[in-house]
């Protein structure tokens, strides 16, 4: 047995012992964690093993290279050779000549093509990086899946219809029509169906779902516009502030914050926190305007339902909704035990210059408390792969920059530089969405009856990381590309975009410029009657979703409000102009520069080796051993004939083949390989000759020794009479 492979067996006996009496010593002592401390061990593991990768490792390296650079170690001396060191004993020639046959049969693989050092450094860089940036994806691609919850779109659908549609003695907002409706929708759906239960006692259900509460207040924010003009531009919303029934001038009474009630909703809000003002800066958009949302005029409803009433009749008696309101919001968030998630509900009425008023409403449904219990083991550990991986993604885009600072210059080392960028900023904004989200829990244990809690800045943060998330795929995914350039498929497409790019701008300009038209006067002649065609941005998205094959929602009697001879030419030039003509045109533009580039690839001769066929030689231990464990390695089977019938029958079957006349240049390359192969097999068998001679001679030299007779010591054999004479 060699010295290396007995030493391998020693280690794994002794790793097995230690393992074995370590299990059996925590089986049968009972030594067990509860399942929160597991998990919050794996969770430990993971903060560590961060913190070492990322703080600890760097100053670690710090001090050595300090310490190597202050006081440098002597270089060590090495005794000068001298012959009496070669001991004759350990050469063995049998196993040197077994050694010398392993490292033909490689050889015998490495041909010509296969000396090629430049295209095979190329192609172990693309092992590393295809390890490197293939792992990250699957890993992310498992982040994804696993941190995802499917109940967050059934909650989503169940609140829209709860909300939006009548049920029982419950008004939907869908079935207000006039702005002097909309007291009775609150008075039925925001104060009556969230305070059924016992009042005195504090205990309040909602009446669609038990298992949902209200957290903390109700808010009705108003925008009012100052000019009662009504133009193609934005309008104006005023932020001044006012008396009861909006009477002016305004005046500052004393302890005015601590009657809010009778004040606040005829002033304008003021967002003082930097939070507030960062993640809260956007625009709701509408079916008329875009409305902002940190202006306005916010009014709060109370807990109890009786002093709810008194807050309505209070706005309705000074007039609080008015010709003069814009859109009226009304924010709340609910909690459901059951499922742990948040329900960030707004909904808003747009009163138009006709009267009537336009709902809508948006609920996004989150999970904000992440507990350790609720996590599972498998979470857990692709999150620590996650980590891992993040961490030797870092070090090898560092190691490269470093050693090579002129390759930041590379488009793909820029890419690797977004993704690091991106996983930061994702990994912060987790945390900070998980300090205000902490914040707000303590403010909800001491919260009084009368203050909103407003859980819409971690949902917009939850929002906010699943875009970098998808930031992240997609830069991940474009990365991965590169990487897989190896396999002609890719070359073939990629010469093929940056071939015709110009003629794909050119047609796709093209494309777009007849959409816009067509979208134009579509909208224009159908929009007052049809909700696909009411915008020309609208207009153009149903004439693409009808020209890539979803026809089921557009009918010809959309098209027939201008006229019946007109709606049969729009239909017509919808169906056939755009689906057939121009979508058919962009196809077989990139088809033909694809057939192109193809002939060009195959007429460009390239004595090089295939990626997989790299792969076969480099690894080719590894393909040995996985086709002797799946007993798919490859044997020779006579199948009843002899040698040179099944070397004539392969013949027969190479000659029945079509002959394809191959170039000049590959039929030298072929020839030489042949030449090559021929010679390695030679030096093969005569190897393997030399290693019988040794092993027959060796055999004779033991039978030899095994019966050569025992001379006893100090006499001499008696001369036989021969040799006297």
């Amino acid at each position: 047995m060699q010295p290396k492979t007995r030493r391998h067996l020693l280690m794994l006996l002794t790793t097995a012992i230690v393992g074995t009496c370590m299990g059996l010593m925590i089986y049968f002592s009972g030594f067990d964690h509860e399942t929160m401390t597991a998990k919050n061990v794996l969770i430990t593991v993971v903060i560590v093993l961060f913190f070492e990768r990322t703080i600890a490792d760097p100053i670690k390296f710090f001090f050595i290279a300090l310490d190597m650079s202050l006081w440098p170690y002597p270089m060590a001396k090495y005794r000068p050779y001298r012959k009496e060191d070669d001991n004759i004993e350990n050469y063995n020639r049998l196993d040197f000549l077994k050694l010398r046959l392993r490292s033909m049969k490689s050889k015998m693989r490495i041909t010509e093509r296969y000396r090629n050092e430049q295209l095979n450094l190329e192609f172990r860089n693309i092992i590393h990086d295809l390890q490197l940036y293939g792992t990250y994806f699957l890993v992310l691609t498992g982040v994804v899946l696993v941190s995802r919850n499917e109940l967050t779109y059934y909650n989503t659908v169940t609140m829209n219809k709860l909300f939006m549609f009548n049920h029982s003695i419950y008004v939907g907002l869908n079935e207000v029509y006039h702005l002097n409706q909309l007291f009775d929708f609150i008075q039925s759906s925001l104060i009556e169906a969230f305070n059924k239960g016992d009042s005195a006692m504090g205990i309040s259900i909602w009446t669609h779902i038990m298992q949902s509460k209200l957290l903390g207040v109700v808010r009705l924010r108003q925008l009012r516009l100052a000019k009662e003009q009504f133009s193609y531009g934005n309008p104006e919303y005023t932020e001044q502030p006012y008396k009861p029934d909006w009477q002016l001038p305004y005046q500052q009474y004393h302890y005015a914050d601590k009657y809010w009630r009778v004040y606040d909703p005829w002033v304008p809000m003021r967002k003082s926190e930097f939070t507030e003002k960062l993640v809260l800066n956007f625009n709701h958009h509408g079916q008329m305007h875009n409305y902002p949302e940190l202006k306005g005029y916010a009014a709060l409803l109370c807990r109890a339902k009786q002093n709810s009433q008194k807050v309505l009749e209070f706005l309705t008696d000074y007039n609080w909704l008015t010709y003069n309101t814009s859109a009226v919001f009304m924010d709340f968030t609910l909690y459901n035990i059951d499922a742990d998630m948040f329900s960030v509900c707004t909904l808003w009425v747009e009163q138009t210059p006709f009267g009537s008023i336009i709902p809508g409403m948006h609920c996004d449904s989150i999970q904000l408390i992440v507990n350790s219990l609720q996590i599972s083991y498998l979470r857990l550990l692709i999150l620590l792969y996650y980590v891992i991986t993040f961490l030797n993604f870092i070090q090898a885009f560092v190691v490269n920059v470093w050693y090579e600072p002129s390759r930041l210059r590379n488009i793909w080392i820029i890419m690797d530089a977004f993704i690091i960028v991106v996983n930061i900023l994702l990994i912060a904004t987790i945390l900070w969405r998980a300090s205000i989200v902490a914040s707000m829990l303590k403010r909800l244990e001491g919260a009084n009856r009368l203050e909103f809690l407003d859980f819409r800045i971690p949902a917009r943060l939850y929002g906010l990381c699943n875009v970098l998330t998808g930031f992240l795929i997609s830069a991940t995914t474009l990365r991965l590309w590169k990487v897989l350039q190896f396999a002609r498929v890719f070359q073939i497409f990629t010469r093929t975009l940056s071939s015709a790019w110009m003629p794909l701008l050119i047609t796709c300009s093209t494309i777009v410029i007849f959409l816009g038209a067509f979208g134009i006067a579509t909208c224009v002649i159908n929009g007052n009657n049809n909700t696909y065609f009411i915008h020309a941005f609208t207009s153009v998205v149903s004439i693409l979703c009808f020209s890539f094959g979803f026809k089921t929602e557009i009918r010809p009697e959309d098209l027939f409000h201008g006229g019946k001879y007109l709606g049969v030419i729009l239909y017509a030039t919808m169906g056939f102009v755009v689906v057939v003509l121009l979508l058919n045109v962009f196809s077989s533009l990139i088809n033909t520069y694809f057939i192109e580039a193809k002939v060009l690839g195959d007429a460009k001769f390239k004595e090089q080796i295939t990626f997989f066929q790299f792969l076969r030689v480099e690894f080719d231990h590894t393909f040995r051993i996985l086709g002797k464990v799946f007993c798919v390695e490859k044997s020779y089977k006579r199948n009843g004939r002899t040698v040179a019938e099944n070397v004539q029958i392969m013949l027969d079957k190479r000659e029945r083949k079509k002959t394809v006349e191959k170039n000049e240049h590959f039929l030298q390359v072929d020839y030489r390989e042949r030449i090559e192969l021929t010679l390695s097999i030679s030096r093969i068998l005569n190897i393997q000759m030399e290693i019988l001679e040794n092993i027959l001679f060796a055999e004779i030299e033991e039978k030899k020794k095994q019966h050569k007779p025992h001379k006893p010591k100090g006499k001499e054999p008696k001369a036989s009479y021969d040799s006297m004479v």
